[in-house]
C-alpha cells in the first residue's frame, strides 16, 4: 500500500469504518511506515480534540471540513496532507481554548477514560493489535510509546489486545481484557492517570494505581472492589516488584 493511499484511509480506520481486508492491509503499512504513523497519530489527536468540546455546542465548521478533506487527500501531496493535519489540530486547539474560555464543562480526566472505554465496547475504536499473548501486545507497543510497555495478566481475566490511544495529550496503551463476559479497558502511561484509588462516571469505576513506574488506570462496570484486586494481583506480578523481591 501506497502513502497516498493509507493517507485516504485513515480517517474511516479510526472510525472503525474500514473493510477487514482494507483494515488489514493499511495496518501492514502503518507498522513499517514512520511517517504514516505520525500522520495517524496527528488526525487521532483532531478526533480527540473534537470529542472533548463541549457535546451542547456544535464543533467549528472549518473543523469539520478539514477532517472530512483527509478522505480525498489521494489528489494532494503528502506535504499538503500534512499541512492539513496540523491546521486542523491548531483550529482544535482553538476551538477548546475558546470552550474553556467561555466557562463551558469540559470532560474530566476519569469522564474522558470511560468515554474512551464505552467507545471501544461496541469496536467505535477498534483494537490495533488482536492477541492473548502478552508478548505479542508489548512487542506492537514498543517504540510506540515513551516508555516500556506492559500487558499485564489478570486472573479470571483473557487478554483480547489493544491499541494506541491519547489521553489527557499524551500516548497511552490501550489493552482489552474480557472478564467472564465483561468488557475491561486497562490504560497504562508514562505519566499521571489520576490520584491511585477509585472514581465513578457514567456507571462506570475507574481504578487507578502506579506500578512499575507507571500509571494504571483499569476501567469497567464492575464492582470497585473486583478492579482493585485486580490491579493488586498486576503490582503482585510486576517485573519491578519481583526484582525487589530477588
Amino acid at each position: 500500500m501506497s502513502c497516498d493511499r493509507s493517507a485516504e484511509l485513515l480517517s474511516a480506520y479510526l472510525d472503525g469504518a474500514l473493510p477487514p481486508a482494507e483494515r488489514e492491509a493499511l495496518e501492514a503499512h502503518l507498522n513499517q511506515c514512520a511517517d504514516c504513523r505520525a500522520r495517524l497519530e496527528s488526525l487521532r489527536a483532531v478526533k480527540h480534540a473534537l470529542a472533548r468540546l463541549p457535546s451542547r455546542e456544535a464543533p467549528p465548521g472549518a473543523v469539520r471540513a478539514r477532517v472530512e478533506s483527509l478522505r480525498f487527500a489521494h489528489r494532494t501531496s503528502r506535504m499538503r496532507i500534512l499541512a492539513a493535519v496540523l491546521a486542523a489540530v491548531a483550529l482544535g486547539a482553538a476551538g477548546l481554548f475558546l470552550a474553556r474560555r467561555s466557562q463551558a464543562p469540559t470532560l474530566t480526566l476519569t469522564e474522558e477514560l470511560v468515554s474512551d472505554h464505552l467507545r471501544s465496547v461496541p469496536d467505535a475504536m477498534p483494537a490495533e493489535v488482536t492477541s492473548d499473548d502478552p508478548q505479542q501486545v508489548i512487542a506492537f507497543f514498543a517504540g510506540r510509546v515513551p516508555f516500556s510497555p506492559v500487558a499485564p495478566v489478570f486472573p479470571a481475566s483473557r487478554l483480547v489486545g489493544g491499541r494506541l490511544c491519547q489521553i489527557d495529550g499524551r500516548l497511552v496503551q490501550l489493552l482489552f481484557y474480557d472478564a467472564k463476559g465483561e468488557k475491561l479497558s486497562l490504560f497504562v502511561s508514562g505519566g499521571d492517570l489520576g490520584e491511585p484509588g477509585c472514581r465513578e462516571a457514567r456507571g462506570h469505576h475507574v481504578c487507578t494505581r502506579r506500578i512499575g513506574g507507571r500509571s494504571l488506570a483499569l476501567v469497567g462496570k464492575v464492582p470497585a472492589e473486583e478492579l482493585l484486586h485486580l490491579l493488586d494481583e498486576a503490582d503482585r506480578s510486576s517485573p519491578a516488584r519481583n526484582r525487589d523481591r530477588g
